[in-house]
């Protein structure tokens, strides 16, 4: 059955919104977002400052998001309105209520400390989906209908593409203070790294600002460099709790090797040393890095049993049918 579902978000290459967008369509449904643009329109800083600003400024007004976002569905009139780690004032919801009656639901793909004024507790959304196993246990104390989901791979793009030809350990992501830190450490210890995400901040330690690639990487370009690298390294940064993030699943859906900063909850996704590799401390880590390099052959097979397993359990598509089950 076809569905109107309107994503509460803009959406740019290999978001969230643009992967969950793109498993959606492929269930054959009707999805609209607030608009494409580009990662590097979204993050640039005026809009930064812009957004910041109005927030100071509006109090309880409803924001030019906010307004769009109604906009769209008093045309669209969609059924579901998923919001995808992104907030709306009481106001907005309600509004949204009263004009097609959609279910609203909440996926928040972020450390749920992220969250500003009601946002993840706001009485209106319908459901809530958050990929902290603490975090959802927290918030049971305030709703029953709070669910565990984590974010995913879209196999469109998150593929195997190419195999290892280089002995570099990637680090792609946000750099905040502790990856920073520990790509920092590797580096004076000898370890080849290559560093993709957003341009580091300007507080960021040095020889990080000098070691990144200045390349954002997506789709299928990520995928490459994920499969071509000797290791992928996965850390956490310290506001995010037993949980994952979507980088664990896009690693393992483009065949590379991926060396993940310890937490329980990694069992119930992957199985260690056979999917994955883990470590708890730092000298595992180099440990690791050398057992990567001495033994090709059976780190290709932890690679191809992580894509496995990636394609027959960890697709958007996997998610969404999560969330519909628990709609019916």
């Amino acid at each position: 059955m076809k569905i109107r579902i309107l994503i509460a978000g803009y959406s740019y290459e290999d978001s969230l919104a643009d992967n969950v967008r793109c498993a959606l369509e492929e269930m054959g449904h009707e999805v609209r977002t607030l608009g494409d643009v580009s990662h590097a329109s979204y993050y640039a800083p005026w809009r930064s400052n812009l957004r910041a600003a109005m927030e100071r400024a509006r109090k309880k007004a409803i924001d030019p998001d906010g307004r769009r976002l109604i906009r769209i569905a008093r045309s669209f009139r969609p059924e579901i309105v998923l919001a995808l780690t992104r907030e709306y004032t009481p106001d907005v919801l309600m509004d949204l209520k009263r004009i097609s009656k959609p279910i609203l639901i909440m996926w928040w793909g972020d450390p749920a400390a992220h969250t500003r004024r009601l946002g993840l507790v706001d009485e209106h959304w319908d459901l809530l989906f958050l990929k902290d196993a603490i975090a959802a246990q927290k918030t049971r104390l305030i709703r029953d209908d709070v669910y565990l989901l984590h974010e995913a791979m879209n196999p469109r793009w998150h593929r195997p593409i190419t195999t290892q030809n280089n002995q570099s350990i990637v680090v792609a992501g946000n750099w905040y203070g502790f990856r920073q830190a520990l790509a920092n450490r590797l580096m004076k210890d000898g370890v080849s790294m290559e560093l993709y995400g957003p341009t580091p901040p300007i507080w960021a330690l040095p020889a990080i600002r000098r070691a990144h690639s200045g390349r954002y990487i997506v789709r299928e370009e990520k995928s490459r460099v994920f499969g071509e690298a000797l290791a992928c390294l996965n850390s956490f940064q310290y506001s995010e709790g037993n949980t994952l993030n979507q980088r664990a699943f896009e690693i393992a859906g483009a065949a590379g090797l991926q060396l993940i900063e310890h937490r329980p909850i990694i069992n119930e996704y992957f199985e260690p040393d056979k999917e994955i590799l883990i470590f708890r401390t730092y000298d595992e880590l180099l440990d690791l890095i050398e057992r990567a390099r001495k033994d090709p052959g059976s780190m290709r097979r932890i690679r191809e049993a992580g894509t496995r397993r990636a394609l027959a359990e960890h697709t958007y598509r996997h998610r969404l049918e999560v969330i519909f089950g628990h709609l019916k």
